[in-house]
């Protein structure tokens, strides 16, 4: 049921010429009224970008219903030991029903005054841009420990046993010792081949 059609059923309930329906709708059009009328709480402000944990201090809703928004902004500086670039970034309000909407919405500084004693929390936060600091290994030229090419690779230990290799013909090869055929501290070979059998490797 929307509102308009709520107050036109009290309307009618109140002129009713029965006397405990028009009473009844009396005291309900009473009790709106009431729940209409600006807050008498304080009014709380809260300030998140605390280290540790979020600042909240209660403020009297009449004094700072008094002052502009900058100058509630100043005030609240003050009063909580806050930094110089300290902003209001949003506020919370009460329902017709006295309950808070949790919803944060922004504040029209032109309207402070008109809106204050609907007001149920103050946000207040540094006006300064977050950053972000990302580390991205293509623009560093450097692998992430653990993300390497080579993460699941053994170590190689070098062993004691002779190595060696086969050619296509089948002869094996010692490695060794064609390393020291062709070590530029031995002698020339005869020829300009080195022929390499079984029993001489």
């Amino acid at each position: 049921m929307s509102r308009g059609a709520q107050h036109r059923i009290l309307s009618q309930l109140s002129s009713s010429p029965n006397e405990l329906a028009s009473g009844m709708a009396q005291c309900i059009e009473a009790l709106r009224l009431i729940s209409a009328l600006p807050r008498a709480y304080p009014l709380m402000v809260e300030y998140s970008n605390s280290p540790k944990s979020p600042v909240i201090k209660a403020f009297g809703r009449a004094q700072l219903a008094r002052l502009p928004l900058r100058a509630v902004v100043g005030l609240v500086k003050s009063s909580m030991s806050l930094p110089d670039n300290v902003r209001v970034a949003s506020a919370t309000f009460y329902r017709e029903d006295g309950t808070v909407d949790p919803t944060k919405v922004l504040v029209d500084e032109d309207s402070w005054k008109e809106i204050v004693p609907y007001v149920h929390t103050l946000h207040v936060e540094d006006d300064r841009p977050v950053t972000a600091t990302t580390f991205s290994p293509a623009l560093s030229g450097k692998e992430s420990p653990g993300k390497g090419l080579n993460t699941n690779a053994s170590t190689f230990v070098p062993g004691t046993s002779a190595i060696s290799i086969k050619t296509q013909d089948g002869t094996q090869v010692n490695l060794q010792n064609l390393r020291n055929l062709y070590s530029p501290n031995s002698p020339p070979p005869s020829s300009p081949f080195a022929i390499l059998d079984n029993n001489s490797i």
